[in-house]
């Protein structure tokens, strides 16, 4: 399950801005970035997707959120083509986050959870991203969890980040923190 969720989120669109919305729309940083699918590599972000499913296994409901826009519901396919698992205890409802940090330069993240989430996995990478935007070296530094993501270096290096008009072309460095995690709320 974590897979699917690691592949969702690597190819979740942005949901189109909505003018008058009650919430705001959901796009990866800025409205052009988003058109393009380009990550920004010089400020931090996080970016998730939040399923609920209920005690029958049913869906409740799908969030997509991003660090700088905010939060929006799932685009229908997306939704529509979670797998919500099995049965649980009747009155229990469960969410299973997964989530994305980018941390620039050599500052990581640290990972951590909201009180009463349960990781299920974290998987930590350091990246160097070229002048052009491209993933020019990747490597897992750390693991954890008896789940790891398998959003790995495979994965990142199909990104694209903003590319940098910096003298010299160096590369930036950054690590790249994915997590899945979950938690259960009983319903009265």
């Amino acid at each position: 399950m974590l897979a699917f969720f690691a592949a969702l989120l690597a190819a979740a669109p942005s949901p189109p801005p909505v003018s008058a919305a009650p919430e705001p729309a959901a796009p990866l940083a800025s409205a052009a970035e988003a058109a393009t699918g380009v990550l920004e590599a010089a400020l931090p972000w996080w970016e998730k997707i939040t399923v609920t499913v209920d005690d029958k296994g049913t869906q409740q409901s799908c969030r997509y959120e991003t660090s700088d826009a905010g939060s929006a519901a799932c685009d229908k396919a997306m939704a529509e083509s979670i797998s919500p698992g099995g049965k649980g205890t009747q009155g229990i409802f469960k969410k299973v986050t997964f989530e994305r940090r980018f941390s620039p330069g050599g500052q990581l993240d640290a990972g951590k959870l909201q009180p009463g989430d349960m990781l299920l996995g974290r998987q930590v990478m350091f990246l160097t991203i070229d002048a052009k935007g491209a993933i020019a070296s990747c490597k897992v530094v750390a693991t954890a969890g008896d789940a790891p993501p398998d959003y790995g270096c495979e994965e990142a290096r199909k990104e694209q980040f903003r590319a940098e008009a910096s003298a010299g072309g160096t590369a930036r460095q950054a690590f790249m923190t994915v997590l899945a995690y979950g938690h259960t709320e009983s319903i009265a």
